[in-house]
């Protein structure tokens, strides 16, 4: 074979090579894409059960909207439950606080009266 013709093949197939490791790349991010929205959907359905007692017009609800919906609502829930924790730690501090006050009036009212 000539030079021209070796070159050639070896063309062909280095962009027959490259080819395929896309296509398998492109297969894999697909594939990861739905195994995400599968794992999304789920956690939006135990937050169903857990929350909604398992209501099964919001499930269903659930099943009706795009992956997109869900990435959406998870992240409302997220930030939701991010703002219940906070508050919960507020309200934990001002409790705190206020037996901390109560403490030291109660002391303050027994060195009083000693």
């Amino acid at each position: 074979m000539k030079n021209s013709k070796k070159a050639l093949l070896v063309g062909l197939t280095a962009t027959a090579a490259v080819a395929a490791v896309a296509a398998i790349i492109a297969y894999e991010e697909d594939a990861v894409d739905r195994i995400g929205s599968y794992i999304n959907r789920q956690r939006v359905k135990n937050y169903v059960k857990n929350k909604f007692k398992g209501n099964s017009k919001v499930l269903k609800a659930v099943e009706s909207l795009s992956d997109g919906e869900i990435d959406t609502l998870l992240k409302i829930l997220d930030r939701t439950g991010n703002w219940k924790d906070a508050a919960m730690d507020v309200f934990s501090d001002v409790k705190d606080k206020a037996v901390d006050y109560k403490d030291s009036v109660v002391d303050t009212v027994e060195d009083t009266f000693k």
